[in-house]
């Protein structure tokens, strides 16, 4: 399989199990391609959905080492950031901004990520990384290591838990929420780029959250905005076509639209309901089969005799209708014809059963 094709097929991914899928079809193609920079990129980014961040990250510095371009230094420092090695993850976005230039297009993250890891390391008081230029290949291992120690150590910091988040739309926006309680406003982070979102936010264990989402279509970033509450994070996001997004996340590209075939029926174009519904349902089809049920159903009684004198009215003609309702009305429910030229011409009679006397209700 192709590189491109693979890269086209990772964009729809939406589950974990698909991104569990697309790591294992990556992993083979490295096996016959282990030089290949874009291939262990392309795994870092899936490994990064479902927050295996030390894989993340040793899978982005090989493709750098195999020299891809200013992606792969934005994977590691996603990844070195959510691993709580913060100047190691400012050093990653430092070298990837320089490396990207003037062509980051979506890449300009950058300086919102470099942003954070400041402020990270001003509030933990740890200290900026020294020019690494001058150490040799062992110095830098073993600072490497040294220094993952240390920040675990320092703030013996738990694995990050899973986070659920879900999505959902109006005609004009794209709202997401995460499902994470008890945090203020000041200390949640979110950053909107034309076709990416980029949240972070410090947990009650002392972990870090982030939320990195690649939008399957642009928004506005200066009409979006977000808000806290005790139980959540809302993000809202503005469209800037007013077209229903099949996905959260994906390549982008734009749904497909049936031209319209004169002469098609009306009942054709109309769409089922729910149309936001993941699985479609024929309403005509369940309409048809509750009939069914219904005209099959066997009752016994009061129940039986008035489903056939509703089937008589239901299924008769107009004159019909008249006599039922005429006969019924005049003889105080104690008639009920279906012969119009025999209760259409007098009034007809009060009939009670056998046995029986007709008295008004003041008698």
């Amino acid at each position: 399989m192709s590189l491109t094709s693979l890269q086209g097929q990772m964009g729809m991914l939406t589950t974990e199990d698909q991104y569990v899928e697309a790591i294992e079809r990556i992993t083979s193609e490295i096996k016959e391609k282990p030089d290949n920079p874009e291939l262990f990129l392309l795994r870092s980014q899936n490994l990064l959905k479902l927050e295996k961040f030390k894989e993340a990250s040793s899978d982005a510095n090989r493709a750098v080492e195999l020299g891809a371009g200013a992606e792969a230094h934005l994977v590691q420092g996603k990844a070195l950031f959510n691993l709580g090695r913060f100047v190691e993850a400012l050093d990653a976005f430092t070298k990837g901004k320089a490396k990207g230039g003037a062509n980051l297009g979506k890449l300009d993250q950058f300086g919102q990520w470099t942003s954070w890891c400041e402020d990270r390391i001003k509030k933990l008081g740890l200290s900026e990384a020294k020019d690494p230029t001058n150490k040799t290949s062992m110095e830098e291992k073993k600072e490497e290591a040294s220094a993952a120690t240390a920040a675990v150590s320092a703030s013996n910091q738990m694995p990050v838990p899973k986070i659920k988040h879900d999505w959902y739309q109006t005609e004009a926006f794209v709202i997401v929420t995460v499902l994470v309680k008890n945090l203020k406003q000041e200390d949640v982070k979110v950053d909107f780029t034309e076709k990416t979102v980029s949240v972070s936010a410090p947990l009650p264990s002392g972990s870090e959250y982030s939320l990195e989402l690649d939008l399957c279509h642009p928004i506005n970033p200066a009409q979006s905005s977000f808000r806290v509450v005790p139980s959540k994070i809302e993000i809202k996001m503005k469209k800037v076509d007013g077209i229903r997004w099949s996905a959260l996340e994906g390549d982008g590209a734009p749904p497909s639209v049936k031209a319209s075939i004169p002469g098609a029926s009306e009942a054709a174009k109309v769409p089922s309901y729910p149309t936001s519904a993941p699985k479609k349902h024929d309403w005509d089809k369940l309409e048809a089969e509750v009939k069914k049920e219904e005209e099959e159903e066997k009752l016994e009684g009061d129940a039986a005799l008035n489903k056939l004198f509703q089937k008589i009215y239901g299924q008769g003609s107009e004159e019909t209708r008249r006599a039922m309702n005429k006969s019924f009305m005049e003889s105080g429910g104690t008639v009920l014809s279906t012969n119009w030229k025999e209760v259409g011409g007098q009034k007809v009679e009060v009939k009670p059963p056998d046995g029986m006397e007709f008295k008004k209700w003041n008698q």
